[in-house]
């Protein structure tokens, strides 16, 4: 009977190994999806993806706490609702100035009601 377990130990061993080697990989590629979507920077991204690897486990926490709080698309979304804002509070006051109404379309551009 110890025989046949010593036997198996080797395969349990590279069986075990192999999945580790995969759930490394994985958080890796993750990793390197995730700093993609959130920076621009080749380099920033390149070392996200080197600490996770080397350091699989702390890497990834420590990549969890310094990585941008929002990605680039919700970035730019924010950005083009505060713009879209700030237009039309100045058109607001541009109307108030004018003593006219402001007018909304249903496509989301504004008009003073002023020709």
């Amino acid at each position: 009977m110890p025989d046949s377990i010593s036997a198996l130990l080797p395969a349990l061993g590279a069986l075990c190994g192999g999945a580790l080697a995969l759930l490394v990989f994985s958080v890796g590629f993750w990793t390197a999806r995730d700093a993609a979507a959130r920076t621009r920077d080749r380099a920033l991204r390149l070392l996200s993806v080197l600490l996770v690897l080397v350091l699989p486990g702390i890497g990834s926490v420590i990549y969890l706490l310094l990585r941008p709080r929002e990605t680039l698309s919700d970035r730019y979304e924010r950005e083009m609702v505060e713009e879209i804002l700030a237009r039309e509070i100045s058109l607001a006051a541009l109307a108030r100035r004018q003593k006219a109404p402001v007018v909304t379309s249903s496509a989301g551009g504004q008009t003073t009601g002023v020709d």
